[in-house]
C-alpha cells in the first residue's frame, strides 16, 4: 500500500518541542517507521507545510530556511512554504504595540492536497501529523473516497477528540523516537572508535579545526560511519559523556565539536546506552 504523509509544520514542531524538549529527529527513519506502522509497503510522498517570514531576515527565519532546504534533499520529501505576515495589535490600557505572525494557506493547502490526491488515487493511506480539529472534515472526505486516514501526534499533544473519532487510528510519534534512540549499534566499541577517527579527520580537513556538530551528525560523508542521524547522535553523546569529545560554542553561537585527546593512550569504552542530548540546530523554528 502506498502511504502519503502530511506534516502540519507548526503543529508538528510545537508538539515535538513540548513533548521531547527538541530531541533530534531522523526524518527518513521517521517516515519508514510511519509506513511500517500503518501496514504500508512504500512511501508515496511526504509533504511538509509551513509558513515563512517575508519581512526581512533574522536568525530564526534563517534557521527555518536552512532546515527546509535540508529536508527537501531527503528522499520523498516535498516542501510547501507559504508567506507568514507580521501583524500588530495595540493594548487599549497602556497603548503598547504588540507584534505577532499570521500564517495563511497552510491548513487549506493540506486539506486540498489530501482530498485531491485521494480523489485521483495517488495513495492508499494518508497520515496527518497534526491534532487540529479543523482537519476532521478532510479526513472524513478521504475515508469516503476509499482511503485509510491516520493521525499522528507527539503523545496526545493537541489531539482533538473530533479528529480522533474520524481517523482509522492514532500513531504516537514518541514511540518512533524512543525506538530510534534505543536502537542497538552493532559492536559499540568499534562504532565509537570509527566515529572518533572520523571526527579527527574532519578537524584536520577544516580550517582551524572547526567542525559544526549539526554538519557532522547530518552531513559528514564517510563509508565507515553509519549514515543514520539517530545512530550518529547516540555515538556522539556517548563520546561526550565519556570525555573523548567536547562540545563548545563558537563566537557566532553555533555548536562545534572537537576531540579532547583522551583516547590517545586509552581503550575506548565498551557498549552502552545514553540519553540523547539535543545538540543539533537542524530543526524547524516557528
Amino acid at each position: 500500500m502506498r502511504v502519503a504523509i502530511f506534516f502540519d509544520g507548526k503543529n508538528f514542531y510545537g508538539g515535538w518541542q513540548d513533548q521531547t524538549g527538541g530531541r533530534p529527529i531522523d526524518f527518513v527513519e521517521l517516515n519508514q517507521w510511519i509506513v511500517k506502522k500503518v501496514g504500508g509497503t512504500s512511501l508515496w510522498g511526504a509533504y511538509y507545510y509551513t509558513g515563512i517570514s517575508t519581512e526581512g531576515e533574522n536568525e530564526v527565519g534563517a534557521r527555518l530556511e536552512n532546515f527546509l532546504a535540508s529536508l527537501a534533499t531527503k528522499p520523498g520529501f516535498f516542501i510547501r512554504a507559504f508567506p507568514r505576515r507580521r501583524r500588530a495589535t495595540r493594548c487599549f490600557t497602556c497603548q503598547a504595540e504588540n507584534f505577532y505572525s499570521e500564517e495563511k494557506k497552510v491548513d487549506t493547502s493540506i486539506v486540498a492536497d489530501m482530498v485531491r490526491l485521494a480523489a485521483i488515487d495517488s495513495y492508499d493511506v494518508a497520515v496527518l501529523l497534526s491534532g487540529d480539529s479543523d482537519y476532521a472534515p478532510a479526513l472524513e472526505a478521504v475515508r469516503q473516497l476509499g482511503k485509510q486516514a491516520y493521525v499522528a501526534t507527539w503523545g496526545r499533544f493537541g489531539l482533538s477528540a473530533d479528529l480522533r473519532r474520524v481517523c482509522f487510528d492514532h500513531l504516537d510519534l514518541m514511540d518512533s523516537l524512543n525506538q530510534a534512540t534505543a536502537a542497538p549499534v552493532e559492536d559499540d566499541a568499534v562504532a565509537l572508535g570509527v566515529f572518533l577517527e572520523e571526527a579527527g579527520r574532519a578537524e584536520k580537513q577544516f580550517a582551524g579545526g572547526y567542525v559544526g556538530v549539526n554538519f557532522f551528525v547530518t552531513k559528514w560523508r564517510s563509508d565507515r560511519l553509519d549514515p543514520s542521524v539517530s545512530v550518529r547522535q547516540r555515538l556522539l553523546n556517548r563520546l561526550v559523556e565519556d570525555g573523548y569529545i567536547e562540545i563548545y560554542e563558537t563566537p557566532n553561537g553555533e555548536k562545534a565539536m572537537r576531540s579532547t585527546g583522551a583516547a590517545t593512550d586509552e581503550a575506548l569504552p565498551e557498549g552502552g546506552t545514553v540519553e540523547v542530548v539535543d545538540v543539533s540546530k537542524d530543526d524547524e523554528t516557528e
